[in-house]
């Protein structure tokens, strides 16, 4: 049982079908593309209202289907997500879409968000919590994947495309979840460059999460994938003893 607080439940007036394209608003400068997926009717109303306040062209649907019907040809910026939806997951269907997530969770303990967090996840919200938070954090985020970026990064035989969040060797794709993604764009930009441990944190985790540990723990499962993939021994990430990591052109396969 999803608990809404009152004072939102009187925005549920006066709304539009959950379904429904992506509403224009005018605004400045282009505004950012939200899709919310979310079962409870209630709580998908409220949450797309408050988006919109802030001028994102917010869709909102209840399903998976609905959500990948609806971006055949547009891929979100960002996807505020339930964590579990029909038969799949918010982090499938963020891999799929291939934007950022912030996951809507109902499970308790710390544990619960550590996971969600190691597996792909851009930011956990637990149920309930406030709209402005969440607001706040979809700022954040969308400030953070739309300013500084290019459109595609190229080394070597790796091209990385960093709009539509997808990477191919040799023309061929590689597969990567989202927490994956996010370490290789922060190697590459630019390649050569050394990165520590708490470089990579700040650049592909969340704010205050995550650890040294884990930074070690993606780099070792980018690598074998990278590997799999026919990119070269190491995957061409190269460890700089007690400094950090390196995307090192040398190591690339011919």
């Amino acid at each position: 049982m999803i608990s809404v607080p009152q004072e939102l439940l009187s925005m549920e007036q006066s709304t539009t079908s959950p379904s429904e394209s992506y509403l224009v608003q005018e605004t400045p400068q282009d505004p950012a593309k939200v899709l919310v997926v979310e079962p409870h009717p209630t709580l998908r109303t409220v949450l797309a209202q408050r988006l919109r306040q802030d001028g994102h062209l917010t869709a909102a649907v209840s399903t998976t289907d609905e959500a990948l019907d609806l971006c055949r040809e547009q891929t979100p910026d960002l996807l505020v997500s339930a964590e579990l939806i029909e038969k799949s997951s918010a982090l499938r269907l963020a891999q799929k879409l291939g934007c950022p997530v912030i996951v809507l969770t109902a499970r308790t303990g710390s544990e619960a968000l550590v996971d969600l967090l190691d597996e792909g996840a851009d930011d956990v919200m637990r149920k309930p919590f406030g709209l402005e938070e969440l607001a706040a954090r979809c700022r954040t985020l969308l400030k953070r994947g739309r300013t500084g970026l290019q459109e595609r990064v190229t080394v070597g035989p790796l091209e990385v495309h960093l709009l539509l969040r997808q990477v191919t060797l040799r023309e061929k794709p590689v597969e990567l979840s989202p927490r994956e993604f996010a370490l290789l764009c922060a190697l590459l930009m630019p390649p050569g460059m050394v990165r520590s441990r708490q470089e990579l944190l700040r650049l592909a985790w969340p704010p205050f999460s995550g650890g040294p540990r884990s930074v070690d723990t993606q780099v070792l499962t980018l690598r074998r994938k990278l590997e799999q993939a026919g990119l070269g021994e190491g995957g061409g990430i190269t460890t700089v003893r007690q400094q950090g990591y390196r995307f090192s052109l040398d190591s690339l396969g011919s």
